[in-house]
């Protein structure tokens, strides 16, 4: 009897019977949930599985969805670390011809690493889905992979951006630094979906022509030249006339009266012995002209090794720390240890980094590291028997260090993922919650400890190797996905935007809330955001669709597409690539309307409240809101849409009527957000720590910045600090001696010294200061001491 009954229910149609999915699962093969249907891995029982009722089955699969997507976001935490080793790698450049020595850099530029490697390691889940998606309807149009990357993209701008202004504290903030960035991927991001929607519903309707899938591919190199051009400051112009940066922007001086750290030389090189080597190596503060630095209070810096050519561990002991400069100290040493080596083939070198400086001095423009650090190159000189020819090479070529360091990490990491928490000092202090996920976990963590360690090839072979392991995880969510929606007959558009989407964006969410919490921007929450759904379109469609659109013209039509698409194949001559996207359209337009509504909802919180994320409570919680009732009506109106309203037969009226009234609706909600951010912005009154009162505070000395006017300051021992009024950014002066000036053109702070005091300047656009007083930083983040 549970036979009988089940199998009427599997054999439902998962969408409009006139679909060209029903019918390319009618004429080509059996549907996955049925018997005799199969995917790329799922099902793995066959009939006996296919002939289960259809509840307990749903279970399993919506069981095994989550199960598939706890995996892919272990092993995408492993390639984001292989992502972070080949984007940390440097390289040293001559400048002038030698002349001007050496300057150490990246070989990956930030801005071009964040929208390329960093975009594929968080979207990685959505673009392979999409791909498989593809590949395993025979090049055909699939709804579940293009459906999840517009799913995804609502969650991650409308779901993670709403929760991070809410965990940030009510009397904290959280600003964009670089919001020419954010500018510019908002603006592709508008653009990607739009785009979108016009190859969907556009001139070619229902067709993907090849050059409209090339060129969705192609925006995305459009996008990464756009942005490292404005990170290295070429656009400017432009950015400024757009009023997006200020042109009144002041310079930091290279001068500091409190000095610089750095290093007597820029090179180092130290010969090659099988001793064990202690060296020491002097940091200096200096100034210009080789007057003493002006210290009143300690000075100090962050120093940390870091590999080139080196191998921590055979070549050199990893070390890091603090070094601190009491008053009148000029110089301190740090001691490096090199453990005793039999030979080295060849020369090999590491850096020695100083970074984070506090207390007054900052670092040399003019030295390696520039103004955030100053580096010290470290070279290891060959000693040593001179090598066989084999061991010459293969040292050569791979490193026999290295290789010895990865396969001491590979065994390391193999041992460790038995423990929980990846250590037995860590397993002693586990709680019975971390003892759970750790034995629901493990069989993933045994699986993915087999992928070799970072360290190997550069980074490269983990890259490539946690690459594949989300494909063959995707490969497994695609099916699990299929057969969800076909046991309990939920089209794949309602199970991409819903369920898929939520398991893909999961990794991302929590990653986002760390970062709110931790770092000192909005950075990391809303940039990576916009600039990840532009990528999700360009990679993530622009690939599958080219291919499918090559495929088809190479191809040529067959009897079965032309069974598939009677009425293409009455429109056109020869084959295409059908995209029947009635429903995707329409969601990815509805999409393109909330979005509008988040990113103006964004930029009224830039304004009154002079940052995206935190702030008064009755504000953010009504950013927050709205934002997720935007969530919630897309995917209501969407679901309305496939299930009801886009079925043939349907009351065009009536679905024009309740759209209309979603997106009034919408509206209002906007408004009411909108009017309660401006009524609850920061006042003198009510801002506290937040905007318009900023204390600072050192040598036993008070100075508070706010009162009525905020225009004013007041500090005793002869001394005060000048204060902007925060509402119309004035200038004002301090007396008594020491004078400071503030002002904020634009969007920041930027405060210059008069009276022969340095001050540090903030970011471009990040409120964001360290003020210079008698040797002591003040550190201000929209008035946060």
């Amino acid at each position: 009897k549970k036979r009988r009954s089940a199998a009427p229910r599997a054999n439902r149609s998962t969408g409009p019977p006139c679909s060209a999915v029903a019918r390319f699962g009618a004429t080509m093969a059996t549907r996955i949930c049925e018997p005799g249907g199969a995917g790329m891995m799922f099902p793995m029982g066959g009939d006996f599985e296919a002939n289960l009722h259809w509840f307990p089955r749903g279970i399993m699969y919506a069981a095994g969805m989550v199960y598939f997507f706890l995996g892919i976001s272990i092993v995408a935490d492993i390639f984001m670390s292989s992502i972070e080793q080949v984007t940390s790698r440097r390289r040293r450049r001559l400048i002038d011809g030698g002349r001007g020595g050496f300057r150490t850099e990246k070989l990956w530029n930030e801005t071009v690493a964040t929208l390329t490697l960093m975009a594929l390691g968080s979207s990685a889940p959505e673009i392979f889905l999409a791909i498989i998606d593809t590949v395993k309807k025979r090049f055909h149009f699939g709804t579940l992979g293009p459906s999840t990357i517009v799913g995804s993209a609502a969650f991650n701008l409308l779901v993670i951006v709403a929760v991070c202004i809410l965990v940030i504290p009510s009397d904290e903030v959280r600003v964009i630094s670089n919001l020419p960035a954010f500018y510019i991927t908002a603006a592709f991001s508008m653009a990607a979906y739009l785009w979108m929607a016009f190859i969907i519903l556009g001139v070619s309707k229902d067709i993907v022509e090849i050059w409209e899938a090339a060129l969705t591919f192609l925006l995305l190199p459009v996008l990464v030249y756009v942005s490292w051009k404005v990170d290295t400051g070429a656009l400017d112009g432009v950015l400024t006339r757009l009023g997006i940066i200020d042109a009144d922007k002041e310079e930091a001086s290279s001068a500091s009266e409190a000095g610089f750290f750095c290093f007597e030389k820029q090179d180092l090189r130290i010969a090659g012995s099988p001793e064990k080597q202690d060296v020491e190596i002097d940091v200096v503060l200096r100034r210009e002209g080789g007057a003493p630095p002006a210290l009143v209070g300690a000075a100090r810096c962050r120093f940390r090794t870091e590999a080139m050519r080196a191998v921590p561990g055979y070549d050199y002991q990893e070390t890091e720390g603090i070094i601190e400069f009491a008053p009148g100290e000029a110089w301190q040493r740090i001691q490096l240890h090199l453990p005793p080596k039999a030979w080295r083939g060849s020369d090999v070198d590491f850096l020695l980094i100083l970074e984070d400086a506090e207390g007054g001095p900052g670092f040399d423009p003019d030295d390696d590291g520039g103004d955030e650090s100053a580096i010290l190159t470290v070279v290891l000189g060959a000693h040593g028997p001179r090598p066989g020819l084999v061991q010459k090479n293969v040292d050569a070529l791979f490193g026999l260090d290295a290789l010895a360091l990865g396969g001491s990490q590979w065994v390391e990491q193999l041992r460790n993922c038995r423990y929980v928490n990846g250590s037995a000092e860590e397993q002693q202090d586990a709680s019975p919650k971390d003892w759970l996920m750790h034995i629901i976990a493990f069989p993933w963590k045994a699986l993915f400890a087999l992928l070799p360690p970072t360290c190997l090839g550069g980074g490269w072979l983990c890259f490539v190797a946690s690459l594949l392991g989300i494909a063959l995880l995707t490969a497994g969510v695609s099916d699990l996905a299929e057969l969800f929606g076909c046991v309990l007959d939920v089209p794949d558009i309602i199970t991409a935007i819903t369920f898929v989407a939520l398991g893909t964006s999961m990794p991302d969410l929590f990653a986002s809330i760390s970062a709110a919490k931790d770092d000192p921007t909005a950075d990391a929450s809303i940039v990576n955001v916009t600039g990840s759904n532009s990528v999700n379109v360009f990679l993530g469609l622009g690939v599958p669709w080219t291919m499918a659109a090559v495929f088809w013209q190479v191809q040529g039509r067959t009897p079965e597409w032309e069974q598939m698409y009677p009425e293409v194949a009455a429109r056109i001559s020869g084959a295409a690539f059908v995209v029947e996207g009635g429903d995707l359209g329409f969601s990815v337009i509805a999409f393109c309307f909330v979005c509008m509504l988040a990113l103006l909802l964004l930029h009224l919180r830039r304004r009154w409240l002079r940052a995206e994320l935190g702030g008064p409570t009755v504000a953010k919680h009504a950013s927050a809101g709205a934002l997720l009732v935007f969530w919630l009506g897309w995917v209501a109106v969407v679901g309305c849409q496939v299930l009801r309203f886009g079925r043939p037969g349907a009351d065009a009226s009536e679905a024009a009527a309740a759209f209309s009234a979603a997106m009034a609706l919408s509206l209002l909600v906007a408004a009411g957000a909108a009017f309660l951010i401006r009524q609850n912005r920061f006042t003198d009154e009510s801002a506290d720590v937040a905007t318009t009162k900023v204390c600072a505070a050192g040598g036993g000395v008070i100075a508070t910045v706010g009162g009525g006017d905020a225009a004013a300051a007041a500090a005793a021992g002869g001394s005060a600090i000048g204060a902007a009024d925060t509402r119309a950014w004035k200038d004002a002066k301090s007396v008594k001696g020491n004078s400071y000036s503030a002002r904020s053109p634009g969007q920041d702070f930027d405060f210059v010294g008069v009276g022969g005091q340095q001050v540090g300047l903030g970011g471009t656009t990040q409120r964001t200061c360290s003020a210079l007083y008698c040797g002591f930083i003040y550190k201000i983040f929209l008035g946060n001491p």
